[in-house]
């Protein structure tokens, strides 16, 4: 799963701007602000991105649920659903359709999805 990187002390001049010096998740001490998206938490933010691209970036969803990110609908590799996997938000990729494991707090991804 992809770093949630923390955005340093307030007085940054671009999300992101501080590093933490030894930690995972260094980084550049100035980015601009559109390479960057605040997660639900707003000590924390991801890449731009990585926003709308399926996967729980930030830990919350805030990634893909919020009315903020504006995310498209599942594409066709996909299926919509509550989802118990923590990796991921409202989709699952239909790979994990109908292969006798609950990815869906519906069980709709083993009774309804059609597969890949």
């Amino acid at each position: 799963m992809n770093k949630i990187f923390p955005q340093g002390d307030g007085n940054a001049a671009a999300a992101g701007s501080k590093a933490l010096p030894g930690r995972e998740g260094d980084m550049p001490q100035r980015l601009p602000g559109f390479l960057v998206a605040h997660c639900g938490d707003p000590a924390s933010w991801i890449y731009s991105d990585q926003k709308c691209d399926g996967l729980n970036n930030c830990g919350d969803c805030s990634d893909e649920l919020s009315p903020v990110t504006m995310c498209p609908p599942c594409g066709p590799g996909w299926w919509r659903c509550p989802s118990t996997v923590f990796k991921y938000c409202s989709c699952i990729p239909r790979s994990l359709c109908r292969d006798h494991v609950q990815h869906c707090s519906d069980w709709s991804d083993e009774y309804s999805c059609p597969g890949p």
